[in-house]
């Protein structure tokens, strides 16, 4: 389900968010990757949406979802950074945000 990446610019520089996966059919579960421009570094995290939230970002698109969620990745892009490649090595998962509490969402 790989969809079109979106570009999105960071304090790091430019990175590239991809949807890898979305389950559910009630809330979703969308996997995304974060890819830095250059191929420096990549890191991939969980975001659940419930209906509100899509409702929010005013969408039934995965992939729609996945790019109204860039200005919310941006500014708090070292928050998430850090959160998922500190999951992905101490804990072996994906960590996993939940967006129904956040606002300013896209």
């Amino acid at each position: 389900m790989m969809a079109e990446p979106v570009l999105l610019n960071t304090p790091r520089g430019s990175y590239r968010l991809v949807l890898l996966e979305q389950t559910g059919t009630g809330p979703w579960i969308l996997t995304v990757s974060v890819e830095h421009a250059g191929g420096l570094e990549k890191f991939a995290f969980r975001c659940l949406l419930s209906q509100g939230s899509l409702e929010r970002l005013g969408t039934d698109h995965p992939s729609a979802a996945c790019a109204g969620m860039a200005g919310w990745v941006e500014r708090e892009f070292e928050t998430i950074r850090e959160a998922a490649l500190k999951s992905i090595r101490t804990e072996r998962r994906l960590a996993e945000f939940s967006l129904d509490s956040l606002t300013g969402l896209d």
